[in-house]
């Protein structure tokens, strides 16, 4: 067995090596102890929830299994009214209307598409990596939460003292194929 050198300025092979496991064990630091704190830095704390521009509420957007129960209220707009919800499983009584009964259908994303054109962060003004809970509406009895019209979806983005809720007239779940007029104003409710 021979051993031919390398020509003149070339790195050895112990060299290489060094520097490989340098490299990787500086990406091992980087993912594991340096990217997570970076995420804690830049996570949005409780800041407003904004929608259509306005300041609708405080609190964080939390993702995992968080219960919307008891009865929530939302502030009035130059085109809202105030309004009130009573949340129990999976029914909404809306004071002074109807209720609706909904049952489970997906969990998005809030970057996801809501309709052809807008995000459900655009529309219900969360951070784009929230979890968003799309519930079918099994009934509705005089909601009037989409202006006369018969609802057929909720999503649903839920804070610690509270949600913001999106109604969707009836046809196909919302997402990239439904038209923007299906989407009904977004409101923000607190306990």
């Amino acid at each position: 067995m021979s051993a031919i050198a390398p020509p003149s300025g070339a790195p050895s092979l112990k060299w290489t090596a060094g520097v490989g496991a340098g490299a990787f064990g500086l990406f091992l630091l980087g993912a594991v102890v340096v990217e997570p704190a970076l995420h804690r830095a830049i996570a949005p704390g409780d800041a407003p929830i904004r929608v259509h521009d306005q300041v609708q509420g405080q609190g964080q957007v939390v993702t995992g299994e968080p219960v919307v129960a008891g009865r929530y209220a939302s502030a009035g707009s130059e085109t809202q009214a105030p309004l009130a919800i009573h949340a129990e499983g999976g029914v909404l009584t809306v004071e002074c209307a109807g209720a609706l009964t909904t049952a489970p259908h997906r969990l998005v994303r809030a970057g996801d598409k809501a309709s052809d054109a807008r995000t459900f962060a655009r529309v219900m003004g969360a951070p784009a990596a929230a979890q968003i809970e799309i519930r079918r509406v099994t009934d509705d009895r005089d909601s009037r939460l989409c202006g006369g019209q018969a609802v057929g979806w909720l999503a649903l983005a839920v804070r610690r003292d509270g949600f913001v809720l999106m109604p969707v007239r009836q046809g196909p779940p919302p997402g990239a194929l439904t038209n923007d007029e299906r989407l009904c104003a977004a409101r923000d409710f607190s306990r």
